[in-house]
């Protein structure tokens, strides 16, 4: 039961590492082009969220409590400095996808306001091209 136990400490360890260092190693600038890199790193990085959550299941149907196993003890330290890792890198990440939405927000509402004057403007031709205002007979 400890084997099993410390092996998926381990596999937990693995995949906090490599959500770590695929964090790590993206980097995105301040602008709307950055939206589809951004997506795609999101959906790749919470896929391996979803394998970190079966194998922490795993570990909670042990139900191993109160261990006092220093290579146990060892890898649960482990894993919680890679945990404050990844946060630290998220809080820098969130700025900038946070200012990437900001400016996609932006160019949203000014869309929406384009296409609203552009239907004032040709809402009142529009009943009208077809029909008798421009009609030289009257």
């Amino acid at each position: 039961m400890l084997d099993k136990y410390i092996s998926l400490l381990n596999e937990k360890q693995n995949l906090l590492n490599e959500i770590f260092n695929y964090t790590k190693n993206k980097s995105f600038k301040k602008s709307e082009d950055e939206v589809e890199r951004i997506e795609y790193y999101l959906k790749k990085r919470q896929e391996i969220y979803d394998k970190l959550l079966y194998v922490e299941n795993e570990i909670k149907a042990i139900n191993i409590n109160n261990i006092n196993n220093k290579e146990v003890d060892d890898i649960i330290k482990k894993n919680d400095e890679i945990i404050k890792n990844i946060l630290k890198l998220d809080e820098e990440k969130k700025e900038i996808i946070d200012a990437i939405l900001n400016i996609l927000k932006k160019q949203i509402k000014n869309t929406k306001n384009m296409s609203k004057a552009n239907n004032g403007y040709l809402g009142i031709y529009k009943d009208t091209i077809g029909g008798s205002l421009f009609d030289s007979s009257r």
